[in-house]
């Protein structure tokens, strides 16, 4: 571990005594310090970058996230976290160039395959964005097994997989990079997700970081995981609407010259062959003429 603090009149970081105890400085990992200079560097070049950190709840992704955006961007405020991805280009956009921001975790919960194809989507629409605005991005989420293949082996520099000693004690981190963070979603990706093979580049250990702004940090990641929890998908269709939909494709079926069996509508449909069955005799005693041979 190496403890650093920030020269705002230099404009750089420095080096520390491990024994000081500069209220500014924080800890990192040598050799993760290492990799985010590189993200620096590039930067410095006109490139953009992201990265990936996940793990387990409560294993101190989080944590991880907020001392790299430190590290990389010494200005990092609340502003610079993105609280849902309806307005994640707006955020983006009012940020200055360079900056870093985080999407956590909350902003990158999927609700269903579907959403999550949607959502991954608009998270490459994003990444335009950032790449014109040579910003670096930390997406934190529970495993990046859940992102898209671009997203997690095209896009992404490296992985930092966060996760806890068998005493659940937090602090660990494993370095995947662009070579093996690869691999382990192709293999990882057939073992049930698995972070076993291939061996991480490195492992380190990180320590807790709390930020000026921790405070507006819980309160607007509570208010993300309340509106993920609570938000309906703009193009899903309520329950009773879609009840009405089925039914009346129920009634156009049993008008059709060419009926399709009750089989071939509850596959078409997702609906139990009971229900169709009871749709059928609603309508049948609404509208007693209509054609029941289904």
């Amino acid at each position: 571990m190496v403890k650093v603090k920030y020269d705002s009149s230099k404009k750089q970081w420095i080096e520390l005594e491990k024994r000081s105890k500069d209220p500014e400085s924080i800890y990192l990992d040598r050799k993760l310090k290492n990799k985010l200079d590189n993200i620096i560097n590039l930067r410095k070049k006109g490139w953009d970058s992201i990265f990936i950190i996940d793990g387990d709840r409560r294993a101190g992704k989080s944590t991880v996230a907020k001392s790299c955006g430190y590290y990389l961007d010494p200005n990092i405020s609340i502003k610079n976290f993105v609280s849902g991805m309806g307005d994640a280009l707006d955020k983006i956009e009012s940020l200055p160039d360079e900056s870093v921001v985080i999407f956590d975790e909350a902003s990158l919960t999927f609700s269903s395959k579907d959403h999550a194809n949607k959502g991954q989507k608009q998270l490459l629409k994003v990444i335009d964005v950032i790449g014109v605005k040579k910003m670096t991005m930390i997406l934190v989420l529970p495993t990046f097994f859940e992102l898209t293949k671009p997203l997690a082996i095209f896009h992404s520099r490296f992985l930092l997989h966060v996760y806890t000693d068998k005493n659940l004690i937090r602090g660990r981190i494993a370095y995947f990079g662009t070579k093996n963070k690869k691999l382990l979603y192709e293999m990882g990706k057939k073992n049930y997700n698995s972070y076993g093979r291939p061996s991480a580049d490195f492992v380190g250990k990180f320590v807790n970081y709390i930020p000026y702004y921790e405070n507006e940090y819980l309160a607007l990641k509570k208010k993300s995981r309340d509106e993920s929890f609570n938000k309906r998908s703009v193009d899903s269709i309520d329950k009773k609407d879609y009840t009405t939909i089925i039914k009346k494709m129920v009634e156009n079926n049993m008008g059709s010259t060419k009926p399709l069996p009750f089989t071939t509508l509850s596959t078409l449909t997702n609906v139990a062959r009971s229900t169709l069955s009871d749709y059928k005799q609603e309508i049948l005693q609404k509208h007693p003429n209509s054609t029941s041979e289904i």
